[in-house]
């Protein structure tokens, strides 16, 4: 059984593994599809590791191969028949095109290089003897070629359960490496999904319900929900409430059947009800009759929503400037997205907001506003 580590762990424990000996020990991540296991290593991994040799990140130069789709010959080279200075003949591989990789962002100025064996336990058994050498931090060579000093190497995977093709790894690695399986934390993934553009509404469903993502893959066959397919759901999501159509109301049964093709019936439906349960949400009439007075939801999903119902409540330009004076209450980023949607839209038909609210916020986010426009 591997050791479970959540992300916050691994940044703590990652320094020491570093620093505890002149070769480090390779380290392997594996665990549920979609959850982060590359992207950590991609980014936060790189940062670590080159903190710990004293250099920036660009002097740390990142190989990934993904394994799963190599054989051997691709890695190790091709044997060919040699003849030693009595005569004799011998075989010796050919330099490996993993080692010409290597040397040649050494060449190019890499400090350092770090090499990562992405999905290695989908890689055939062929390919994992051929690296069982290479992640030996006492052995480090490939098809018998020395490695440089300045490469080290990481690799991920997915679990048997996973139904993605992975297998057990061959024991002989295991006691070469450091495996750890990446436990899934919520609350850290909604800190990185807020930072990085992920709906609010879709954020704060997941949180709200502790079984929300998938653990493991369905018995039946569809799409399922992921970190990684939640982000891809994301943007469709947020797609439709940036358009016209969306008047901050139902979800309807075309959007959740996109939704759900890309993260099952299940989760589109908490998605949906989510929404439609959203009584924290004053309504659109509520808001434009009482901007100052109507309730701001806390959650940011829902200051989302409100916001939305009060646009698709507008019909002239009175009421434009009292969706508007509502807006300016909610998060930053929200009055940015939906004041920029409520300005597109007045512009359109024709309706001027001049208001001293109107007027500062053109003058706030007058950068801004000409994207916003040209989108629309």
């Amino acid at each position: 059984m591997f050791t479970k580590v959540y992300i916050s762990e691994l940044e703590t424990i990652t320094p020491f593994a570093l620093a505890s000996a002149d070769n480090f020990q390779p380290l392997g991540l594996i665990g549920a599809v979609g959850i982060a296991k590359t992207q950590w290593l991609k980014t936060r991994f790189v940062e670590l590791y080159a903190d710990h040799h004293g250099l920036s990140v660009d002097k740390v130069t990142l190989i990934s191969e993904r394994v799963a789709n190599r054989d051997s010959a691709e890695l190790a080279g091709v044997a060919l028949p040699t003849k030693d200075a009595s005569g004799n003949l011998f075989t010796q591989f050919t330099i490996p095109p993993l080692l010409t990789r290597i040397n040649a962002e050494l060449e190019a100025g890499a400090h350092r290089v770090i090499v990562l064996f992405d999905e290695l336990l989908q890689a055939p058994a062929d390919v994992q003897k051929v690296l069982a050498d290479v992640l030996d931090p006492d052995e480090r060579s490939i098809a018998g070629w020395p490695l440089p000093d300045q490469v080290d190497f990481v690799f991920t995977g997915n679990r048997t359960k996973d139904k993605s093709g992975a297998t057990r790894m061959l024991s002989h690695l295991l006691n070469r490496c450091m495996v750890f399986e990446l436990a899934f934390d919520i609350n850290s993934w909604a800190g990185w999904a807020r930072d990085n553009g992920v709906n609010p509404l879709l954020i704060d469903c997941a949180v709200s319900h502790t079984d929300f993502f998938d653990d493991s893959v369905p018995t039946e066959d569809g799409p399922f929900c992921t970190p990684r397919s939640l982000v891809n759901a994301s943007r469709s999501l947020s797609a439709f409430m940036e358009s016209d159509s969306f008047d901050g109301g139902f979800i309807p049964s075309f959007i959740e059947k996109l939704l759900s093709a890309k993260i099952g019936t299940r989760a589109a439906s908490l998605v949906c009800e989510f929404v439609r349960l959203a009584d924290k949400v004053p309504q659109g009439s509520d808001i434009i009759a009482d901007p100052h007075g109507a309730n701001v939801p806390d959650e940011t999903g829902f200051q989302l929503l409100a916001g939305n119902r009060a646009i698709a409540s507008c019909y002239n330009a009175e009421t434009g400037e009292a969706a508007l004076e509502y807006i300016v209450r909610l998060r930053a980023d929200i009055q940015v997205s939906l004041g920029t949607k409520l300005l597109y839209q007045s512009s359109q038909r024709g309706w001027a907001l001049n208001s001293d609210t109107s007027v500062a916020f053109n003058a706030k986010y007058s950068d801004l506003l000409p994207l916003a426009f040209n989108k629309g």
